[in-house]
């Protein structure tokens, strides 16, 4: 199933985890839209 076009939602994008968490997403053609903190 192809996933161009598709958007996904990362909360807490800025963490170590979820920057992996969208590297992969984006690699795969999802389109992501990340969450931080405001420090």
């Amino acid at each position: 199933m192809p996933v161009v076009g598709q958007t996904v939602c990362v909360t807490g994008a800025g963490g170590f985890i979820a920057s992996w968490l969208v590297k992969l997403l984006l690699e795969k053609g999802y389109t992501v839209k990340g969450t931080v903190r405001n420090p």
